[in-house]
C-alpha cells in the first residue's frame, strides 16, 4: 500500500494536512437516543457533533481518573492490610533508616516537595529535621509539614533549616 495523494472526487485536490479538521465518525443510533441528543444540544447551545464530542472527552476523562483512584486506593488498602497483618501477629514494624535531605535523601527531600505549608508547633515526642538530620527535643519549636495526602509520614523542619531555605 503506498502513500499515494487522495484524489478528490468533487474534482479539487484535497486540502493540506495542517489545514484539514478532525476526523469524522459515523455511527447509527436509535430513534429515541437521538431524540435525546439533540434536545440535549439545543439546552447546551452547541451541535450535536460539539455535544457527542463533550460526552466522549469527559467519559475518557472521568475513566481515566476513576483508574488512577482506583489504583491508588489498591495500594493504599494493601498497604494498611500488610501493617494490621503485622501488628495482628505481634510483629514490630522495622524502623527505615532515614537520610535527611541534606545528605543526599532522595525520600526526604520528596516528602518535603509534598509540604503544602508549614505549622509552627512545640515537639511532644522526640523526632527528627527531616532537612537536616538534627534531633528536635520535647519540649522545642519546630515546624510541622502540612500535605494532602492523608498517609503521608510527617515531615519536621528545625527553625535553623526554614530560615535558611524559606521555600523549604
Amino acid at each position: 500500500m503506498t502513500d499515494k495523494p487522495r484524489k478528490s472526487r468533487r474534482g479539487r485536490r484535497p486540502a493540506p494536512e495542517s489545514e484539514r479538521k478532525d476526523r469524522v465518525i459515523q455511527t447509527r443510533v436509535p430513534q429515541d437516543l437521538e431524540d435525546s441528543l439533540r434536545h440535549a444540544a439545543e439546552r447546551e447551545r452547541v451541535t450535536v457533533s460539539h455535544l457527542i464530542r463533550n460526552v466522549l472527552e469527559d467519559s475518557f476523562r472521568l475513566v481515566d481518573g476513576i483508574v488512577a483512584d482506583s489504583s491508588q486506593l489498591v495500594d493504599n488498602v494493601a498497604r494498611d492490610a500488610r501493617r494490621l497483618a503485622s501488628a495482628a501477629k505481634g510483629q514490630a514494624r522495622a524502623p527505615a533508616t532515614f537520610v535527611p535531605a541534606d545528605q543526599g535523601g532522595t525520600v526526604a527531600r520528596a516528602l518535603l516537595e509534598a509540604v503544602d505549608a508549614w505549622q509552627e508547633v512545640i515537639v511532644n515526642k522526640p523526632t527528627h529535621c527531616t532537612q537536616c538530620g538534627v534531633t528536635l527535643s520535647r519540649g522545642q519549636k519546630a515546624l510541622r509539614g502540612l500535605t494532602t495526602e492523608p498517609a503521608a509520614p510527617v515531615v519536621w523542619l528545625c527553625q535553623a533549616c526554614l530560615d535558611k531555605d524559606p521555600a523549604g
